[in-house]
């Protein structure tokens, strides 16, 4: 290593090599110069594929291949005509995975923009919040445990430090770190002074100073050690493409056996080359029209783009399997705090020991030199909401925090943990003796005050609890004398003959739609559990407010979980409502014995210690204001707002988002299943075929893509959370709705082939008639009624597809227009190809009257009216994936 490696310098030479101060830290104009000279603090993303690219990947499709193979065999029989309308549709087809890709990556590339970690800097001597990625090189950083590491950083000061490196070094568990420099030679994992990026501080707090940002920094140099943004399949989108995948083999054999009927159902003196070239063609235009290829790609963008909308509901999803994970959850294990409440911590009562002014100063003055909370020049609030309340009530009574921890330093500090619910500091009081200091839980604290205090004690608890019981935190401070500038390891020892010095009741009010959301919860068929490590008392009272806690619900308390044995937990789980005074190890107890009993669980958390919780639930929900980024990053969905009803939210977002990816699949599947059957039945019952393959491709561009694409843009239904969840074993395509896609495809090509049968003449009952030439004017006609009757039946179709329960007219057509303007496109250009006679002579349509068209549409209208005929007998109820609460 170099000499002038930051690992192995003196603080003032680092300090100096950075342009930097460790009180002040850089100015903002230096800040902002650094930031433009060397770059973003990120990570370079690999170059998106330029379009032209991409575009020129689409011919590398399947299907692609299949209609390029169609254009070459039309010219070979001499239809150039048809080759440079096929090849016009090559074009327009790749034209169309191209819009979908591109799109599905702007999708993507947005969600992962909407997570953006922050970082505290300390810039002209004061506390920022700033984006991680604007963190330069000479800034000042402060972690605390459960950040992530933001940028390559020397350490300036440190307590009680531990990071775990896995990232870096392979090593699982946490190493401590300390200011202190080591040798030029060591390595990685043994630079104990360092911080580096994407690592995170599991316990204790640091300032340090960044050496190194972006690529210049360990991570950035082994690059690929760091986990990216994955882009694995999610299981719906494994599912469907194994399913597109038996579905091509079926069509494709299915080709076969369409072009080996052809050819053999005709004498074999009639046997010729245009023959066999014009059955190949009728084969491979049936394989393209049939194969859903473009389900993979709908299924992503509506992925994608629901993804985007829950964004827009401050639910930010990491990870694409979660959208279709939330329509199952079941079960939903809330923290009470930021999440029910507001988080807007306010000290409603300040209880010193001894009643008067002085001791309610001393009081607020030791819960400021207990805090790590700031508030800057603009009045905001920086550090966790309950200090940040303690630092406000202190200012509120005439006490400045900045020049109360400047008269009296900090020496150390335990760092508050959610197992010991307390946290303790070392300060040197005005220049005289050390003092410790100790804030908590009131019933963590108030064991541990001095004998002298036992006849009061038991009256402090009960006070404690009243409060408690009132909805409010309550907050014990106590103090003692120190010898000695440094605190023991072993925190049992420092922590015992406190003198107490009063109580801080904190008051966090309930979000006003935290109620409904648990109405709405109960009618969905999800069970909301709150799990807090805050009192009882104060669980009880909130609980009880929203419903939550009633009748015979129980409230567990954290020591009689540690009690109880799995078997005891699991037979008492239906009935409690609320875990109280609860540790992380808890929380993942709790999590673990509701999916044993079978249930779907969405947890959220929001501390470091929460990250086990957060990686066994089905869905992890991280807090974005309050959380950690150990846990954000734990976690599959990050509410930006931290609020119990945006979980709720996403859970409908959720299911609506899954329905919608089965109306479209089951729309494609049913029209390609419909056109496969016209020819199939056409040659099972001696007819010619009642398409031409520009007939069959022609319908696959019109009516596939746009109207499945829209389909995903569906609003929810108005009952979508009165209906219990969906089981996640549950098949995309259950026996109910195999048997609707062969209904609704066998009834479209059922009334496509008795149209034909009616109009075909009596001379094309065999193709190879005498009479067929006079007659082959009947039979462009016949093929021209078949042609707009297939086409304009899927459009109708899809229409009806808009809810499984409710009729379509209910529902307005503002509320999809996407969908009516997809349908309307294919309706107009349909239309085109029958009036427009340069279209109609491409095609080979005939010229129809205003009866033909009123045929068209009776005929084409009769699988929608079967469809919303079902709605009203309450027949397509079975194709939802969501059954009504009442029936679960």
């Amino acid at each position: 290593m170099s000499d002038s490696a930051p690992w192995s310098q003196t603080l003032e030479v680092v300090l100096r090599q950075c342009g930097t101060n460790a009180s002040q830290g850089l100015d903002a104009a230096e800040a902002a110069n650094r930031l433009a000279q060397e770059g973003e603090n990120r990570l370079q993303r690999q170059a998106r594929i330029p379009r032209w690219k991409l575009f020129l990947q689409q011919f590398r499709d399947v299907m692609i291949a299949l209609l390029l193979a169609a254009a070459v065999i039309s010219g070979m029989i001499g239809e150039w005509v048809d080759s440079v309308l096929i090849a016009i549709i090559v074009i327009l087809n790749a034209g169309i995975g191209f819009v979908q890709e591109w799109r599905a990556e702007d999708a993507v590339e947005a969600l992962q923009s909407m997570s953006q970690p922050q970082s505290r800097v300390r810039r002209g001597g004061e506390l920022q919040v700033i984006p991680a990625r604007e963190v330069v090189r000479g800034d000042l950083i402060e972690l605390r445990a459960g950040d992530t590491i933001p940028a390559d950083a020397r350490l300036l000061q440190s307590s009680d430090l531990e990071v775990e490196e896995a990232a870096l070094t392979g090593e699982s568990l946490p190493v401590s770190k300390s200011p202190e420099p080591v040798p030029t030679d060591a390595p990685l994992a043994e630079r104990s002074c360092m911080a580096y990026s994407g690592t995170s501080i599991t316990r204790g707090h640091a300032l340090a100073v960044v050496t190194g940002t972006g690529m210049a920094t360990e991570v950035g140099r082994i690059a690929q050690l760091l986990a990216t943004a994955s882009n694995r399949q999610t299981p719906l989108q494994h599912q469907l493409v194994r399913l597109s995948r038996v579905l091509t083999i079926a069509v494709i054999a299915i080709s076969l056996l369409v072009f080996v009927q052809g050819v053999l159902r005709v004498p074999r003196e009639f046997w010729d080359q245009r023959l066999f070239a014009e059955m190949l063609l009728v084969s491979v235009s049936l394989a393209v029209a049939a194969i859903p290829e473009g389900l993979p790609a709908i299924i992503s963008i509506t992925l994608a783009l629901g993804a985007n909308r829950m964004a827009g509901r401050n639910a930010i999803i990491r990870h694409l399997s979660a959208v279709e994970s939330l329509g199952t959850v079941d079960v939903i294990c809330t923290d009470k705090t930021g999440t029910l409440t507001q988080n807007r911590m306010v000290v409603a009562g300040v209880l010193p020991v001894a009643a008067n002014e002085s001791a309610k100063r001393e009081l607020l003055r030791a819960a400021v030199l207990c805090s790590d909370a700031e508030i800057t020049s603009q009045g905001e609030v920086i550090g966790g909401a309950t200090e940040g309340a303690l630092v406000v009530a202190a200012q509120q009574a005439g006490l400045d925090f900045t020049s109360l921890r400047a008269e009296s330093p900090r020496l150390g500090e335990i760092p508050f943990s959610s197992e010991r619910k307390r946290m303790t500091t070392l300060v040197r009081m005005h220049g005289a003796q050390p003092r410790l200091i100790v804030k908590g839980a009131s019933d963590r604290v108030l064991p541990r005050c001095t004998a002298d205090l036992s006849e009061q004690r038991e009256g402090w608890m009960r006070r404690a609890d009243e409060l408690a019981a009132q909805g409010q935190r309550i907050l014990a401070i106590a103090d003692r004398d120190w010898n000695g500038d440094q605190l023991p390891q072993d925190s049992e020892q420092a922590e015992t003959e406190l003198r107490l010095l009063g109580l801080v009741a904190i008051l966090d009010p309930l979000r006003p739609e935290a109620a409904a959301a648990v109405q709405t919860c109960r009618q969905a068929g999800i069970r909301p559990v709150m799990i807090t490590g805050d009192h009882p008392g104060t669980a009880a009272s909130i609980a009880r407010e929203l419903a939550l806690l009633h009748g015979e619900d129980l409230l567990v308390h954290g020591s009689e979980l540690d009690r109880w044995s799995e078997a005891q937990l699991r037979e008492k789980l239906d009935q409690i409502a609320v875990f109280a005074r609860v540790t992380p190890q808890h929380k993942l107890r709790i999590v673990e014995a509701h999916q044993q009993a079978g249930s779907i669980v969405a947890m959220t958390g929001d501390g470091v210690n929460d990250a086990p919780a957060l990686k066994q639930a089905d869905i992890g929900v991280a807090m974005g204001i309050n959380g950690t980024d150990v846990s954000r990053q734990a976690a599959e969905m990050v509410l930006a707002d931290d609020n119990f009803s945006t979980i709720v939210a996403a859970v409908e977002e959720g299911r609506v988002i899954y329905e919608n990816i089965l109306k479209s699949v089951m729309y494609l599947l049913t029209a390609n299943l419909s056109e496969v059957l016209v020819l199939v039945g056409a040659l099972l019952l001696g007819y010619p075929l009642p398409l031409l393959p520009l007939h069959i491709l022609w319908i696959n561009l019109v009516t596939d893509g746009l109207p499945a694409l829209a389909l995903g843009f569906e609003p929810p239904d108005s009952d979508v959370m009165t209906r219990v969840p969906r089981r996640r074993s549950e098949s995309i395509l259950t026996w109910q709705r195999l048997l609707a896609i062969i209904g609704i495809g066998g009834l479209m090509a059922a009334v496509c082939l008795i149209v034909f049968a009616t109009q075909l003449p009596a001379s094309h009952a065999t193709e190879h008639s005498e009479s067929m030439q006079s007659a082959d004017a009947q039979l462009d006609y016949a093929r021209t009624l078949v042609f707009s009757v297939l086409a304009l039946s899927q459009l109708f179709y899809v229409a009806s597809l808009r809810s499984f329960r409710h009729s379509v007219f209910r529902l307005g057509i503002l509320s999809n227009y996407r969908l009516y303007g997809a349908i309307l496109l294919g309706t107009v250009l349909q239309l085109l190809i029958l009036c427009v006679p340069v279209l109609s002579r491409l095609f080979r349509v005939s010229t129809l009257t205003v009866f033909d068209l009123m045929l068209i549409v009776g005929c084409a209208a009769i699988p929608f009216v079967v469809v919303e005929l079902g709605k009203a007998l309450n027949i397509q109820e079975a194709l939802s994936p969501i059954q009504r609460a009442s029936d679960g």
